[in-house]
């Protein structure tokens, strides 16, 4: 809970009013506000903080018509999520993480996809969106910002076995397992990302 980790003032974030789900609508603004309007607090001030945005890259790899289906165990930290499904990888972006780096958005989804997954061979990210839900207390403290990892060749696999398993999955599969899925990544699908 020392961690220094970025947010935003939800007064800074929310020019427009807050939403809930992916919105598309704005994303450039949003980008802009987290890069200019970001701070770095101690993880433990802002856990319960609704003021506050922890800021989540949200990363969606896509290779082949398919996507990272993950399941997180019974080992991971957080236990509100255990033995849910997700189609994306994510993590709080620290301080020691991005210290130096020319952006912190580029910095922390990169650390983030190497801390959590292997891949062989080339990778690209686009932002393709901005989550937001505010409906449960984790939620109201976290605001995800979505890419499309895109990986033409090489194989994907999971890094950290003792907290994840997964696998590469058609869309169909996908919508299969939307009842045993993490809010987040039930608002990805509804959005249709995983179709385009």
């Amino acid at each position: 809970m020392d961690e220094q980790i970025l947010v935003v003032p939800r007064e800074h974030l929310f020019w427009r009013g807050a939403f809930r789900g992916l919105e598309a609508d704005g994303l450039e603004e949003y980008l802009a506000r987290v890069r200019s309007r970001g701070l770095f607090r101690r993880r433990g001030d802002v856990e319960d903080d609704p003021s506050f945005k922890q800021i989540i890259p949200y990363l969606v790899v896509h290779t082949g018509g398919r996507y990272m289906l993950l399941r997180r165990t019974r080992a991971g930290s957080e236990q509100r999520l255990h033995d849910l499904y997700s189609v994306g990888v994510g993590g709080h972006i620290s301080r020691e993480d991005v210290d130096g780096a020319d952006d912190v958005i580029t910095a922390g989804l990169r650390r983030e996809l190497e801390e959590e997954l292997t891949i062989d061979g080339e990778w690209s990210a686009r932002p393709v969106g901005v989550l937001n839900d505010d409906a449960n207390v984790v939620g109201q403290v976290h605001f995800g910002l979505v890419h499309m990892v895109e990986v033409p060749s090489g194989r994907v696999t999971i890094r950290e076995t003792e907290r994840l398993s997964g696998r590469l999955a058609p869309p169909h599969e996908i919508r299969a397992v939307y009842a045993q899925m993490e809010t987040w990544s039930q608002l990805v699908v509804d959005a249709g990302i995983l179709d385009a």
